[in-house]
């Protein structure tokens, strides 16, 4: 009995791969997208060390709900998603490559639109901003996946860009209001300028080296 479970043991261990646990990652360039108020996600996000492209997305969109859309209100273009609606893809941490079934939540956040009254299709701009904390497991585990147990990986996401989201002009109500339907959205993460800290140290040192040289300078022109 003894060698069985020893046997099990070891058949885990060598299945089931150990997961990175990695700092929060910031998303320097990406997308995610979505079409059509059915229309499932698909996004790619990449960071230092780190690429996920996935599809199968359900995220919730206020626009998605906003059928018809009238002129002169507003709506959230943010989109937010939860739970097993991250679908699955691959992801490559530090040059190694697995596919996955993502879990966790995800949240790109903007500012309200203000739909304006005009008679033609419309596109809506916007910044946002990417937060989130993601973990994935192995496809083949995928109804059993659990961060800590099985996951492969875990890690927190920040970043930001644009938002464009596109409407369709429907028509006019009899109050006058102009009418849209939504037709998609489409979240473009921008570099992040965050400064490494060898340039943080560099800096330091050359604006220390600067002010050395300027005292001495004075010094000695006072000892003339």
């Amino acid at each position: 009995m003894s060698k069985i479970l020893i046997g099990l043991c070891a058949f885990v261990i060598l299945t089931i791969p150990p997961a990175v646990h990695a700092d929060t990652v910031i998303i320097t360039n990406g997308t995610y997208g979505t079409a059509g108020i059915f229309g499932g996600a698909s996004y790619t996000f990449t960071g230092s060390g780190f690429s996920l492209t996935a599809s199968g997305a359900g995220g919730f969109t206020p626009l998605t709900n906003c059928f018809p859309c009238l002129s002169g209100h507003q709506v959230s273009g943010s989109t937010f998603i939860t739970g097993n609606g991250l679908g699955s893809g691959t992801v490559t941490i530090n040059g190694i490559t697995q596919n996955v079934f993502l879990l966790g939540s995800v949240t790109l956040s903007d500012g309200a639109f203000t739909i304006p009254a005009v008679t033609t299709n419309i596109t809506l701009t916007s910044s946002f901003a990417l937060s989130g904390s993601i973990f994935g497991c192995p496809l083949a585990q995928a109804p059993f996946c659990s961060e800590g147990f099985n996951s492969v990986f875990s890690t927190q996401l920040a970043g930001s860009g644009t938002v464009v989201a596109h409407l369709f002009f429907i028509g006019v109500n009899a109050n006058g209001d102009s009418l849209f339907t939504f037709t998609d959205v489409r979240y473009t993460i921008g570099n992040s300028e965050v400064p490494e800290p060898v340039t943080i140290t560099l800096l330091a040192t050359g604006l220390i080296g600067l002010a050395a040289k300027s005292y001495a300078t004075k010094r000695h022109k006072k000892l003339k």
